[in-house]
Protein backbone atom coordinates (compact mmCIF):
# COMPACT_ATOMS: atom_id res chain seq x y z
CA UNK A 1 0.00 0.00 0.00
CA UNK A 2 1.70 3.65 -0.92
CA UNK A 3 2.28 6.31 1.67
CA UNK A 4 1.68 8.59 -0.89
CA UNK A 5 -1.34 11.28 -0.44
CA UNK A 6 -4.30 10.68 -2.23
CA UNK A 7 -4.58 12.68 -5.23
CA UNK A 8 -6.77 14.74 -4.05
CA UNK A 9 -5.41 15.51 -0.67
CA UNK A 10 -4.29 19.00 0.42
CA UNK A 11 -1.12 19.86 0.39
CA UNK A 12 0.24 22.18 2.97
CA UNK A 13 1.05 25.65 1.32
CA UNK A 14 5.04 26.91 2.13
CA UNK A 15 5.06 30.34 4.70
CA UNK A 16 5.03 33.17 2.90
CA UNK A 17 8.47 34.61 2.66
CA UNK A 18 9.36 38.26 4.34
CA UNK A 19 8.87 41.67 2.54
CA UNK A 20 10.84 44.61 2.53
CA UNK A 21 7.71 45.84 4.46
CA UNK A 22 8.39 43.15 7.08
CA UNK A 23 11.78 44.23 7.84
CA UNK A 24 11.30 47.99 8.16
CA UNK A 25 8.33 46.56 11.05
CA UNK A 26 10.85 44.24 12.63
CA UNK A 27 13.65 47.34 12.72
CA UNK A 28 10.73 50.01 14.15
CA UNK A 29 9.03 47.43 17.00
CA UNK A 30 11.70 45.10 17.67
CA UNK A 31 15.26 47.77 17.33
CA UNK A 32 13.16 50.97 18.21
CA UNK A 33 14.54 52.77 14.79
CA UNK A 34 14.57 53.14 11.36
CA UNK A 35 16.63 51.06 8.82
CA UNK A 36 20.05 52.42 8.66
CA UNK A 37 19.57 51.66 4.77
CA UNK A 38 18.05 49.71 1.80
CA UNK A 39 20.86 47.50 1.83
CA UNK A 40 20.49 46.12 5.57
CA UNK A 41 17.00 45.64 4.67
CA UNK A 42 17.76 43.58 1.36
CA UNK A 43 19.96 42.00 3.15
CA UNK A 44 17.51 40.86 6.26
CA UNK A 45 15.54 39.54 3.11
CA UNK A 46 18.25 37.27 1.83
CA UNK A 47 19.02 35.42 4.96
CA UNK A 48 14.96 34.98 6.35
CA UNK A 49 13.13 32.65 4.40
CA UNK A 50 10.38 32.81 6.37
CA UNK A 51 8.56 35.45 9.14
CA UNK A 52 9.93 33.37 12.06
CA UNK A 53 13.58 33.70 10.85
CA UNK A 54 13.13 37.44 10.56
CA UNK A 55 12.09 37.95 13.89
CA UNK A 56 14.63 35.30 15.35
CA UNK A 57 17.43 37.19 13.49
CA UNK A 58 16.55 40.59 15.54
CA UNK A 59 15.65 39.37 18.82
CA UNK A 60 19.09 37.38 19.13
CA UNK A 61 20.99 40.60 17.37
CA UNK A 62 23.48 41.87 19.87
CA UNK A 63 22.05 45.94 19.19
CA UNK A 64 18.29 44.35 20.71
CA UNK A 65 20.08 42.26 23.64
CA UNK A 66 22.67 44.93 24.38
CA UNK A 67 18.99 47.38 25.06
CA UNK A 68 17.36 44.70 26.79
CA UNK A 69 19.46 42.68 28.75
CA UNK A 70 18.36 43.46 31.71
CA UNK A 71 14.47 41.72 30.33
CA UNK A 72 16.22 38.46 29.12
CA UNK A 73 15.89 35.27 30.94
CA UNK A 74 20.00 34.18 31.96
CA UNK A 75 21.06 31.11 30.91
CA UNK A 76 20.94 28.08 33.58
CA UNK A 77 24.63 28.08 34.33
CA UNK A 78 24.53 25.86 37.15
CA UNK A 79 23.56 23.65 34.52
CA UNK A 80 26.15 23.84 32.04
CA UNK A 81 28.78 20.88 31.44
CA UNK A 82 32.57 22.59 32.01
CA UNK A 83 34.67 23.36 29.21
CA UNK A 84 38.49 22.61 28.74
CA UNK A 85 40.21 25.64 28.03
CA UNK A 86 44.05 26.41 28.74
CA UNK A 87 44.88 29.77 29.71
CA UNK A 88 48.61 30.10 29.75
CA UNK A 89 51.73 29.72 26.36
CA UNK A 90 54.95 29.86 26.64
CA UNK A 91 56.31 33.51 25.28
CA UNK A 92 56.96 32.21 21.68
CA UNK A 93 54.10 30.83 21.19
CA UNK A 94 52.58 33.79 22.83
CA UNK A 95 54.22 36.23 20.71
CA UNK A 96 52.56 34.67 17.67
CA UNK A 97 49.12 35.01 18.90
CA UNK A 98 49.84 38.27 19.40
CA UNK A 99 50.82 38.60 16.44
CA UNK A 100 48.07 37.55 14.50
CA UNK A 101 45.47 39.28 16.57
CA UNK A 102 47.63 42.18 15.42
CA UNK A 103 47.69 41.92 11.83
CA UNK A 104 43.55 41.30 11.82
CA UNK A 105 42.77 44.38 13.68
CA UNK A 106 45.30 46.36 11.67
CA UNK A 107 43.23 45.12 8.57
CA UNK A 108 40.33 45.65 9.47
CA UNK A 109 40.97 48.98 11.30
CA UNK A 110 41.74 50.13 7.51
CA UNK A 111 39.03 48.73 6.16
CA UNK A 112 35.88 49.31 8.30
CA UNK A 113 37.12 50.97 11.68
CA UNK A 114 33.88 52.03 12.77
CA UNK A 115 32.08 48.90 11.71
CA UNK A 116 35.25 46.49 13.90
CA UNK A 117 34.05 48.24 17.13
CA UNK A 118 30.22 48.02 16.51
CA UNK A 119 29.67 45.03 14.03
CA UNK A 120 26.01 47.12 12.76
CA UNK A 121 25.74 47.92 9.15
CA UNK A 122 25.07 51.62 9.61
CA UNK A 123 28.28 51.85 11.07
CA UNK A 124 30.06 50.84 7.62
CA UNK A 125 32.54 52.75 5.40
CA UNK A 126 29.80 53.41 3.39
CA UNK A 127 27.36 54.55 6.11
CA UNK A 128 29.37 55.87 8.92
CA UNK A 129 29.54 59.46 8.10
CA UNK A 130 25.65 59.64 8.43
CA UNK A 131 26.00 58.11 11.70
CA UNK A 132 29.23 59.04 13.06
CA UNK A 133 27.50 61.22 15.88
CA UNK A 134 25.31 58.19 17.27
CA UNK A 135 28.21 56.10 16.79
CA UNK A 136 30.28 58.26 19.40
CA UNK A 137 27.67 59.45 21.28
CA UNK A 138 26.86 55.46 22.03
CA UNK A 139 30.37 55.56 24.39
CA UNK A 140 28.40 57.67 27.31
CA UNK A 141 27.06 54.04 28.49
CA UNK A 142 29.91 52.46 29.15
CA UNK A 143 30.88 55.70 30.97
CA UNK A 144 27.85 55.74 32.80
CA UNK A 145 28.72 52.21 33.44
CA UNK A 146 31.76 53.48 34.85
CA UNK A 147 29.81 55.96 37.57
CA UNK A 148 27.74 53.74 38.79
CA UNK A 149 30.27 51.17 39.19
CA UNK A 150 31.99 53.07 41.40
CA UNK A 151 29.31 54.82 43.23
CA UNK A 152 28.04 51.51 43.75
CA UNK A 153 31.61 50.79 45.82
CA UNK A 154 31.79 54.40 47.42
CA UNK A 155 35.09 55.21 45.35
CA UNK A 156 34.69 58.70 44.58
CA UNK A 157 35.49 59.40 41.40
CA UNK A 158 37.42 63.05 42.14
CA UNK A 159 40.30 59.83 43.47
CA UNK A 160 40.40 58.80 39.80
CA UNK A 161 43.07 60.77 38.26
CA UNK A 162 44.49 58.43 35.33
CA UNK A 163 42.82 56.23 33.25
CA UNK A 164 43.98 53.55 30.66
CA UNK A 165 41.59 52.28 28.52
CA UNK A 166 42.20 48.95 26.82
CA UNK A 167 41.21 48.39 22.97
CA UNK A 168 40.26 51.80 22.46
CA UNK A 169 39.22 51.51 19.06
CA UNK A 170 38.64 54.83 17.37
CA UNK A 171 37.53 56.56 20.62
CA UNK A 172 34.49 55.50 20.79
CA UNK A 173 34.27 55.52 24.48
CA UNK A 174 37.55 57.12 25.00
CA UNK A 175 35.89 60.17 24.71
CA UNK A 176 33.35 59.87 26.63
CA UNK A 177 35.69 58.72 29.55
CA UNK A 178 38.07 62.17 29.15
CA UNK A 179 34.58 63.70 29.64
CA UNK A 180 34.37 62.56 33.10
CA UNK A 181 38.25 61.87 34.12
CA UNK A 182 41.35 64.34 34.08
CA UNK A 183 43.57 61.91 32.45
CA UNK A 184 42.71 59.10 29.63
CA UNK A 185 44.72 57.30 27.59
CA UNK A 186 43.91 54.47 25.21
CA UNK A 187 45.41 51.86 24.02
CA UNK A 188 44.96 49.76 20.82
CA UNK A 189 46.81 47.16 19.02
CA UNK A 190 45.27 49.37 15.55
CA UNK A 191 47.70 51.88 14.43
CA UNK A 192 44.97 52.30 11.59
CA UNK A 193 42.56 52.46 14.55
CA UNK A 194 44.63 54.88 16.17
CA UNK A 195 44.58 57.27 13.22
CA UNK A 196 40.92 57.60 12.71
CA UNK A 197 40.54 58.45 16.82
CA UNK A 198 43.60 61.29 16.86
CA UNK A 199 41.81 62.62 13.88
CA UNK A 200 38.09 62.56 15.77
CA UNK A 201 39.81 63.94 18.77
CA UNK A 202 41.44 66.68 16.92
CA UNK A 203 37.68 67.62 15.94
CA UNK A 204 35.79 66.65 19.55
CA UNK A 205 38.01 67.61 21.51
CA UNK A 206 37.65 65.41 24.66
CA UNK A 207 39.78 66.81 27.03
CA UNK A 208 43.64 65.87 28.42
CA UNK A 209 43.49 62.88 26.23
CA UNK A 210 46.40 60.14 24.67
CA UNK A 211 47.06 57.75 22.58
CA UNK A 212 48.98 54.34 22.82
CA UNK A 213 49.71 51.71 20.26
CA UNK A 214 49.72 48.55 22.16
CA UNK A 215 52.65 46.22 21.29
CA UNK A 216 53.99 42.53 21.80
CA UNK A 217 56.90 43.95 24.00
CA UNK A 218 54.70 46.46 25.93
CA UNK A 219 51.09 46.24 25.54
CA UNK A 220 50.47 49.30 28.22
CA UNK A 221 51.81 52.39 29.07
CA UNK A 222 54.28 53.31 31.85
CA UNK A 223 53.24 54.41 35.09
CA UNK A 224 50.20 53.40 37.35
CA UNK A 225 46.85 54.31 36.90
CA UNK A 226 44.16 54.75 38.59
CA UNK A 227 41.63 52.98 36.60
CA UNK A 228 41.98 50.30 33.78
CA UNK A 229 38.73 49.84 31.79
CA UNK A 230 38.40 47.51 29.07
CA UNK A 231 34.84 45.87 27.50
CA UNK A 232 33.76 44.33 24.42
CA UNK A 233 37.88 44.10 23.61
CA UNK A 234 39.43 41.39 25.90
CA UNK A 235 37.25 38.78 23.80
CA UNK A 236 38.76 39.11 20.59
CA UNK A 237 42.06 37.15 22.53
CA UNK A 238 42.90 33.96 22.63
CA UNK A 239 42.92 32.59 26.62
CA UNK A 240 46.49 32.90 27.22
CA UNK A 241 46.58 36.34 25.51
CA UNK A 242 43.47 37.83 27.44
CA UNK A 243 45.42 36.47 30.72
CA UNK A 244 48.53 37.79 30.04
CA UNK A 245 46.81 41.36 29.18
CA UNK A 246 44.78 40.77 32.69
CA UNK A 247 48.50 40.47 34.40
CA UNK A 248 49.70 43.58 33.18
CA UNK A 249 47.22 45.45 33.38
CA UNK A 250 46.73 44.62 37.32
CA UNK A 251 50.48 45.25 38.13
CA UNK A 252 49.97 48.54 36.94
CA UNK A 253 47.21 49.40 39.46
CA UNK A 254 48.04 52.40 41.67
CA UNK A 255 47.41 51.75 45.47
CA UNK A 256 43.26 51.75 45.41
CA UNK A 257 43.33 51.82 41.39
CA UNK A 258 39.95 49.34 39.95
CA UNK A 259 39.88 47.98 37.11
CA UNK A 260 36.72 47.47 35.29
CA UNK A 261 36.34 45.32 32.61
CA UNK A 262 34.09 42.38 30.80
CA UNK A 263 35.01 39.50 29.03
CA UNK A 264 33.48 36.19 28.56
CA UNK A 265 33.62 33.63 30.92
CA UNK A 266 31.63 30.64 28.98
CA UNK A 267 30.47 29.37 25.54
CA UNK A 268 28.76 26.20 25.07
CA UNK A 269 30.84 24.07 23.15
CA UNK A 270 33.85 25.82 23.41
CA UNK A 271 37.22 24.47 23.68
CA UNK A 272 40.49 25.41 23.55
CA UNK A 273 44.19 24.12 23.51
CA UNK A 274 47.13 25.71 22.24
CA UNK A 275 48.32 23.28 20.00
CA UNK A 276 45.48 23.05 18.26
CA UNK A 277 45.33 27.14 17.77
CA UNK A 278 48.86 26.97 16.44
CA UNK A 279 47.92 25.08 13.82
CA UNK A 280 49.36 27.10 10.31
CA UNK A 281 47.02 28.63 7.93
CA UNK A 282 44.15 30.22 10.07
CA UNK A 283 41.98 32.10 8.50
CA UNK A 284 42.35 36.07 9.41
CA UNK A 285 38.68 36.49 11.57
CA UNK A 286 37.17 38.53 14.72
CA UNK A 287 37.69 35.97 17.07
CA UNK A 288 35.58 34.85 19.88
CA UNK A 289 37.62 33.40 23.09
CA UNK A 290 36.50 32.90 26.88
CA UNK A 291 38.74 33.09 30.23
CA UNK A 292 36.79 30.83 32.50
CA UNK A 293 35.98 32.89 36.11
CA UNK A 294 38.09 30.56 38.00
CA UNK A 295 40.97 31.95 35.94
CA UNK A 296 40.37 35.61 36.42
CA UNK A 297 40.05 35.15 40.33
CA UNK A 298 43.38 33.34 40.41
CA UNK A 299 45.16 36.20 38.54
CA UNK A 300 43.61 38.21 41.06
CA UNK A 301 45.04 36.68 43.96
CA UNK A 302 48.28 36.84 42.20
CA UNK A 303 48.19 40.43 41.87
CA UNK A 304 47.15 40.87 45.43
CA UNK A 305 43.28 42.19 44.29
CA UNK A 306 40.54 42.55 46.04
CA UNK A 307 37.52 41.10 44.04
CA UNK A 308 34.65 43.63 44.67
CA UNK A 309 31.99 42.76 41.95
CA UNK A 310 31.14 40.02 39.09
CA UNK A 311 28.09 40.61 37.42
CA UNK A 312 26.84 39.47 34.36
CA UNK A 313 27.64 41.80 31.24
CA UNK A 314 25.61 40.34 28.15
CA UNK A 315 26.84 41.74 25.33
CA UNK A 316 28.26 39.14 23.07
CA UNK A 317 25.00 37.91 21.54
CA UNK A 318 23.42 35.33 22.06
CA UNK A 319 22.94 34.51 25.93
CA UNK A 320 22.16 31.07 25.18
CA UNK A 321 25.19 30.11 24.45
CA UNK A 322 27.33 32.48 26.14
CA UNK A 323 28.27 33.79 29.27
CA UNK A 324 29.30 37.09 29.70
CA UNK A 325 30.73 38.80 33.37
CA UNK A 326 31.88 42.28 34.38
CA UNK A 327 34.64 42.73 36.44
CA UNK A 328 35.63 44.84 39.43
CA UNK A 329 38.51 44.49 40.93
CA UNK A 330 40.69 47.02 43.49
CA UNK A 331 44.29 47.23 45.08
CA UNK A 332 43.90 47.97 48.67
CA UNK A 333 44.62 51.56 49.21
CA UNK A 334 48.19 51.99 51.22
Amino acid sequence: MSDAPPNDAPLAEAPPRPTPADVVACYRYILGREPESEAAVLGHLERAETLEQLRGAFIASREFRTRNWDRLPPPNSAALPPIEVETEAEPAKLAEMLGRIAVYWGMIGTQAPHWSVLTQARYLPGEIERHKDEFYDSGESDATIVRNVLGMHAIPPEGIHRVVEFGCGVGRVTFALARAFPEVIGCDVSAAHLKVALAEAKIRKPGKIGFYQSTIAKPLPDGACDLWFSRIVLQHNPPPVMAWLLREAFARLAPGGVAIFQLPTYSVGYRFAVADYMQPKRNLTMEMHVLPQKAVFALAREAGLEVLEVREDPVVGDTSRWISSLFVLRRPPA
